[in-house]
């Protein structure tokens, strides 16, 4: 209930934004409209607004400003009609995520500059010597840059991060053991967030090693444990009947499930292995459902699990697959490992989580 409050909340300030920019832009649409349409009368030496109508120095100095004041209003239009447009782009952009991601950057670059071309040119509406300005800005400019290198840093590593293609917008990340989905990557931060909703704003020079767990399909593995009174054959042939369920079962995993073998030979077990593949976004479910089929297909089939316990008659213990499997059986298993390694060939246990 919290939650659902929380994100009609959200979505309430956000409609609330935008009614506000949308009625800005209509006052100064209006106005700019105006000011166009009279613009003989309001600007230039044939102003309307150059003679003292009052004698009063300070209605008059007001008077004197409405030209000023129009001509704002009309920068204003402009630039906030390009930061709209600009966020339609950037919300309403094609699903190719490195494409976003370069997008989002380019937008903000452009919000940057329209920013300080505005206020130039409001400077310059209101008789103020933008290239006084501009030369006095780039002395300060020059000493700000000097002072600022990680600020430089930051935006140039952000240029190379979005054009070598190291991660984009959607790709889970692991960047100094925090792990999550990079939301954004800005011209001087990478928002990234992980499976508890926590967001992390990660400097972009110092975004050194990372590990990109998107550009491939994830590793998911299971491990089942049997007796070594079960035979391991008529095991595997149980599998070998099984296995074409659990995929229909799973619809997050990509290739597999495998069956890869004997993985371990432990005190009291013998464990087998299971390795699939998917998405990396999927990962946590698939490899939930994975444990889930593997452990209902050892209920179904009669593979008993060992667990710790204290054995008192180990003899007359049916421990499940305890009959030894036939001639035939045993090459059929065999034949079936076989095929399972080769077509999960390049799959390995090394590489799965």
């Amino acid at each position: 209930m919290t939650k659902e409050k929380t994100e009609k909340q959200e979505l309430s300030d956000a409609q609330r934004e935008n009614r506000i920019i949308m009625v800005a832009l209509v006052i100064l649409g209006i106005i700019s409209a105006i000011a166009i349409f009279f613009d003989a009368q309001i600007f230039g030496p044939e102003s309307i607004f150059i003679d003292d109508p009052t004698g009063n120095s300070f209605i008059d100095g007001i008077y004197h400003d409405i030209p000023s004041i129009l001509r704002t209003c009309q920068i204003l239009f402009v630039a906030l009609l390009l930061f709209v447009i600009l966020s339609a782009l950037k919300n309403r952009i094609t699903t190719d995520t490195h494409f976003q991601t370069a997008i989002r950057l380019i937008v903000s670059f452009a919000r940057y500059a329209i920013f300080i071309v505005a206020i130039i040119m409001v400077l310059s509406a209101w008789g103020v010597d933008t290239r006084t300005l501009l030369v006095s800005a780039g002395i300060l400019g020059l000493i700000i840059g000097l002072g600022a290198q990680s600020l430089i840093a930051d935006i140039i590593a952000g240029l190379f991060i979005v054009f070598d293609g190291e991660y984009k917008v959607g790709d889970f990340i692991v960047v100094d053991g925090w792990r999550g989905s990079v939301m954004e990557i800005g011209i001087r931060t990478t928002k990234i967030k992980d499976e508890g909703g926590n967001i992390k704003y990660m400097n972009n020079s110092t975004i050194n090693a990372v590990v990109n767990q998107s550009q491939d399909l994830s590793y998911i593995r299971c491990e089942l444990a049997i007796f070594y009174t079960a035979d391991l054959e008529s095991v595997e042939l149980a599998i070998k009947e099984y296995m074409p369920r659990i995929k229909d079962k799973i619809p997050y995993i990509v290739n597999g499930p495998y069956y890869k073998g004997v993985q371990d030979m432990n005190d009291s077990s013998v464990n087998l292995l299971f390795l699939a593949q998917c998405e990396e976004k999927d990962f946590y479910p698939a490899r939930r459902a994975l444990n889930r089929e593997i452990y209902r297909m050892a209920n179904e089939m009669g593979i008993q699990i060992p667990y710790p316990q204290i054995v008192i008659n180990q003899a007359d213990a049916d421990n499940g697959f305890s009959e030894k499997s036939t001639a035939k059986q045993k090459r059929e298993a065999t034949a079936y490992v076989y095929d399972q390694a080769y077509e999960s060939e390049g799959m390995e246990a090394e590489n799965a989580n």
